[in-house]
């Protein structure tokens, strides 16, 4: 049966949406030209996360295993090039943009309320923070995608108190926990949520989020055996990494962090966010809030049976045919005009807070708090486009096009500074300098892979960004990488999964960034040098890259020669160097 016209969902595809899924295609295009114009290979974490795909494993020393099955899917359906590692990934900004217009139909059932949405996502996909992320594989695309689907899920269920939301709410949270352990902060949100927005019921003392609650850890659980297994590495790291860190926190540390956060942003929009959030408080000083006539249903956020649907006031109007009546604090138009932005803001604030606690304490990364984007940017679009206004009422489109030209035009000299420059540039002045060059000095080095002496040999390495590299810019020689772990820890992936075994006699090849790495080539008792290249990447920047082939280890240790060769190794002699 077809629902009066006063209690339909509005639409959320329309011309609007068709031009943010246009906007999004060009934007995608863009920066898959990007890589490939800049010259750029994998990022460090890139070619690690590369590596791991091709060993799917439920949990991994510093990342759970989302984003190597999205790499795995990737390199699947468009090769295992730089863009096609990256592509996965890189669609699902797009994708998140598209969800915010669901959200915010979510949070304010109206037709202004999806193009409050559609505004919101265009200004996602623009944010400088997308527009540096976006070129990257990274745990943080399907964190933004489960925690914007999160909070979608989480207000509906809150407000309806139905099963199938709750369902919703412990998927998202489950996968996006699988995708980066900063999703436990969502829980901060969720239980504000309970409490602090109104419902059919509210609190722990209900089916519902404990159902979500049990969701969530039941797809936690492989990743949590696959810790308990290993003994719990993933879990450390990331508590190692939020006590301890090169900086030592501080009042400088959170204001750069904090700083940080306003780029992440953009300059121009939280400028304009500032002004039109001042103005728009201005004039509403002294008005009470009142519902627009015929822009709000009475069943349009939480469908009958719905405890404050009495109270929704679409009855008291004027003689001039507009509504007078004060509206009520359980009516539904108040929840969507106030505690939905309340509900934004917990969304955002307390990871928000939890990262710049972290600054202070031990440092924290930009990208850390980047879920709180979320929220912020569907509060900027509110201020952009009403979204419980008529759909011919004004808007500031001046300050829109402002916001999004300003944020592009950031972004785009950000990343193509190089090219406005006749010179090179210091590294400081390019985003993207520890991609590049990484291609070049391994293909330099490649043929000397074919040297049917050393052909097959596993290569080792005593850097992770060394072993990651030569494992993706060699994979077509097909290498099998060690990692140099001579006192046996387990403080990364490669020390826990792939350490040089302390048996005498392998052959291997070494890659170093060392043109003497003694440490290394006295414990093996032939040496010869095979090639060395040097790449620049700026001004005060290089890659040299040396390679040898070392025959005959020694074990890490005199004492480990001597229990497995049943002789003394004369401590004084060196290894046999040869041409």
């Amino acid at each position: 049966m077809r629902k009066p016209a006063g209690q339909r969902w509005p639409q959320i595809w329309g011309p609007r949406l068709w031009m943010l899924l246009a906007f999004a295609v060009v934007l995608l295009i863009y920066r898959v030209w990007l890589i490939g114009h800049s010259g750029i290979s994998l990022f460090f974490d890139e070619a690690q996360y590369w590596d791991w795909s091709r060993h799917l494993a439920w949990g991994y020393y510093s990342k759970p295993p989302m984003i190597a099955g999205l790499i795995w899917l990737s390199t699947k359906l468009f090769g295992s090039g730089v863009v096609g590692v990256k592509l996965m990934t890189m669609l699902l900004y797009p994708v998140t943009a598209v969800v915010m217009v669901g959200f915010a139909r979510a949070l304010w059932p109206t037709s202004s309320g999806v193009r409050t949405g559609t505004v919101a996502g265009a200004l996602f996909l623009t944010l400088p923070m997308v527009g540096a992320l976006g070129l990257f594989a990274s745990t943080d695309a399907p964190l933004l995608l489960c925690w914007t689907v999160a909070g979608w899920m989480l207000w509906r269920a809150q407000v309806t108190n139905r099963m199938a939301y709750w369902v919703g709410v412990g998927l998202a949270c489950g996968l996006g926990l699988m995708s980066k352990y900063t999703m436990a902060a969502f829980a901060l949100t969720a239980l504000w949520t309970l409490w602090a927005v109104h419902g059919p019921r509210r609190g722990l003392m209900r089916p519902g989020p404990w159902v979500a609650i049990a969701l969530a850890l039941l797809i936690l659980s492989p990743n949590l055996w696959w810790n308990a297994y290993h003994g719990f590495p993933t879990l450390q790291h990331t508590a190692e990494l939020t006590t301890k860190s090169g900086r030592n926190g501080g009042l400088l540390s959170a204001l750069e962090f904090a700083g940080g956060q306003l780029l992440m942003l953009g300059p121009v929009v939280v400028v304009a966010g500032l002004w039109l959030a001042w103005r728009q408080r201005r004039a509403l000083v002294g008005e009470t809030p009142v519902a627009p006539r015929s822009q709000w249903a009475n069943s349009s956020q939480v469908m009958p049976p719905s405890p404050w649907a009495h109270s929704t006031l679409g009855s008291a109007h004027s003689a001039a045919g507009t509504q007078t009546r004060p509206v009520a604090r359980t009516s539904a138009y108040y929840l969507a005009s106030v505690s939905s932005r309340r509900y934004l803001w917990a969304m955002s604030l307390p990871l928000l807070l939890l990262a710049l606690g972290q600054a202070l304490y031990a440092d924290a990364n930009l990208n850390w708090a980047a879920p709180g984007m979320i929220g912020l940017t569907l509060l900027l679009a509110t201020l952009l486009s009403p979204p419980l206004v008529p759909l011919a009422a004004p808007r500031p489109h001046r300050w829109l096009v402002i916001m999004l030209g300003g944020n592009l035009l950031l972004t785009g000299l950000v990343m193509h500074a190089r090219d406005f420059s006749t010179a090179p540039l210091p590294h400081q002045f390019d985003a993207m300098w520890r991609m590049r060059g990484w291609q070049e000095a391994f293909a330099d080095l490649a043929p000397a892979l074919d040297d049917p002496v050393v052909a097959g040999l596993p290569v080792l390495a005593d850097q992770r960004v060394l072993i990651t590299q030569a494992a993706y810019n060699w994979r077509s020689h097909g290498v099998k990488t060690l990692f140099w772990n001579p006192k046996g820890t387990r403080n990364n992936h490669y020390e826990l999964t792939q350490s040089l075994p302390d048996r005498v006699g392998p052959d291997v090849l070494l890659i170093s960034h060392s043109p003497q790495p003694d440490a290394i080539t006295q414990r093996f008792a032939i040496v010869r040098h095979l090639k060395s290249t040097v790449v620049p990447v700026s001004s005060d920047r290089k890659i040299e890259l040396h390679l040898f082939f070392l025959r005959g280890f020694l074990g890490y240790t005199p004492q480990s020669y001597t229990e497995q060769s049943g002789t003394q190794q004369d401590s004084r002699s060196a290894p046999l160097l040869t041409p």
